[in-house]
């Protein structure tokens, strides 16, 4: 099976929420290679990019995936929500993962311009709360790792998107406790820390990630940074939330 039999077979799981489960190919693929089945299977979806998330944003998870650093993939606006609303548990979705998203005011790098903390700062326009909900369209297990799950859109199922901080520039991140909850029982706490020290962090990782392509993060983008939380399983019949010390909550209802 090549590259783009394979963004086919993800393409189908994904629309129509079951799991494919085609078999590993022989050569094993490399990350590259994920990357051109990711993006592939990206254009045939069909939907715009609102941005990216960033996965695998600590040691623990990269050993998980076998890997040795993050990855990242597209959202698209088909799988944009608010919060509170409502979203089908198929096999296609798993879990929730609290995370902070930024907002991007304007091209990241800019020309010639240094990738540091202080430039991607000052390219952010707005900090939200938010949730990645993230699933597997490939069944097969041979794919639960980091090849696997950068093709299949960075395991990305959907981006719901809460509340804005208010003067974030001044807010401290990484210490900040985030608690998940489920049905509004505490079930996971944890804070920025994880996602590379402190949440900024991922953006500046992303940017020269994407700079290396010849790409950039585009002005009005989001980027979602990397869980808070140890992953939460998303179940039928249960609200999905989390809270963010005194900057607010954000959540999903599985249906």
């Amino acid at each position: 099976m090549n590259k783009s039999e394979m963004a086919t077979h993800i393409m189908a799981a994904r629309k129509s929420g079951e799991q494919t489960h085609m078999a590993w190919p022989d050569p094993a693929p490399t990350r590259d290679d994920a990357m051109d089945i990711q993006a592939e299977a990206f254009a045939q979806l069909g939907s715009q990019s609102v941005g990216w998330k960033v996965g695998a944003t600590n040691e623990a998870a990269q050993k998980g995936f076998g890997i040795d650093s993050p990855f990242y993939g597209p959202m698209a606006e088909v799988g944009v929500m608010a919060s509170g609303d409502d979203l089908k548990k198929t096999p296609c979705v798993g879990a929730v993962e609290p995370e902070y998203a930024f907002k991007m005011a304007k091209d990241f790098p800019a020309n010639g311009e240094a990738i540091n903390v202080e430039t991607a700062t000052a390219a952010i326009d707005t900090v939200h709360l938010a949730i990645e909900v993230i699933g597997r369209c490939i069944g097969n297990p041979d794919f639960a790792n980091g090849v696997g799950v950068t093709m299949d859109f960075g395991g990305n199922a959907a981006f719901v998107v809460g509340p804005e901080v208010s003067d974030w520039a001044n807010q401290d991140f990484a210490n900040a406790v985030v608690e998940s909850m489920v049905d509004g029982v505490i079930v996971q706490t944890g804070n920025g820390k994880p996602v590379m020290g402190d949440p900024i962090n991922s953006i500046v990782w992303l940017a020269e990630q994407l700079a290396a392509k010849g790409e950039r993060i585009q002005a009005g983008q989001w980027v979602s940074t990397g869980t808070c939380t140890a992953a939460v399983p998303g179940e039928a019949g249960k609200i999905v939330s989390a809270k963010f010390g005194d900057f607010g909550e954000v959540s999903v209802n599985f249906v």
